[in-house]
C-alpha cells in the first residue's frame, strides 16, 4: 500500500494517530484508576499535573517510537505490520499501566491500588 510505505508521510500520520491514540487511552485509564482508588501520587501536586507533565510525554515517546520500530521492521505486508505494531503497543501500555497506573508505593483505598473494575484475567 503506497499510503503507508516505510518512511513516508502516511507512515508518520499513522504513527501519530495510532501511537497518540494509544497514549491518550493509557493516560485516561491511569487517571480513572487513580480516581477510583483515591491514589495520591505526588503529594501536594495534583494527579492531573503529574499525568500531564510526566505521563503524557512518557506515553507518547514510548508509543511513537515503538510503533515506528515495529511497523517498519515487522514485514512488507501493511496489515501484518499494523497488527504487529498494535499488539506491541497494547503490551507496552499494559506494562506502563502496571508500573505506574497501580503504584504500590502510594497510598490508596483499593488493595494493591488495582481498581475493582480492572479485569482479573489481566495481570497488573
Amino acid at each position: 500500500m503506497a499510503f503507508a510505505a516505510k518512511g513516508s508521510k502516511g507512515e508518520s500520520f499513522l504513527t501519530v494517530v495510532v501511537g497518540g491514540g494509544a497514549a491518550f487511552g493509557l493516560i485516561v485509564l491511569t487517571s480513572r484508576a487513580w480516581k477510583t482508588c483515591h491514589v495520591d501520587v505526588a503529594g501536594k501536586v495534583p494527579n492531573g499535573l503529574t499525568l500531564l507533565f510526566l505521563g503524557v510525554p512518557i506515553a507518547l515517546i514510548v508509543n511513537l517510537v515503538l510503533f515506528t520500530i515495529v511497523f517498519r521492521y515487522a514485514g512488507k505486508a501493511f496489515l501484518f505490520s499494523l497488527f504487529a505494531a498494535c499488539i506491541a503497543l497494547a503490551i507496552a501500555d499494559l506494562a506502563l499501566f502496571s508500573w505506574q497506573g497501580t503504584p504500590a508505593g502510594s497510598p490508596g483505598t483499593c488493595p494493591g491500588n488495582v481498581p475493582p473494575w480492572w479485569p482479573k484475567m489481566i495481570p497488573t
